[in-house]
């Protein structure tokens, strides 16, 4: 007899993360939860976040570059979560794919 338990290994909880604004990056973790998504700087001090966007807020979630200085794309690896609000935010993470899949299901 074999017992087997599946598990759902494509859908990231917590990891390290670079929250992208403009020519800004703030590096960080970006977890989920069942309620939200949020992200909190490495640096107790950070003008930015932390952020928490409610899961139900979010309408789309895409892959995106990551940039340079706010233009030049360097890399592959963001997301970017827009919110019913018409707030987008752009993370940089260790395989996207895997966190559009999580957001949106």
């Amino acid at each position: 007899m074999t017992l087997s338990i599946e598990t759902k290994q494509h859908q990231p909880k917590s990891a390290p993360a670079t929250l992208q604004k403009n020519a800004i990056r703030v590096d960080g973790r970006l977890s989920m939860s069942r309620e939200a998504l949020d992200f909190k700087s490495f640096s107790s001090n950070c003008l930015y976040g932390p952020y928490h966007l409610p899961l139900k807020e979010i309408v789309k979630v895409e892959t995106c570059w990551g940039k340079g200085a706010g233009i030049l794309p360097i890399t592959p690896d963001g997301i970017q979560v827009s919110l019913s609000n018409g707030d987008r935010y752009q993370f940089i993470v260790a395989d996207p794919e895997a966190w559009v899949k999580s957001l949106s299901s």
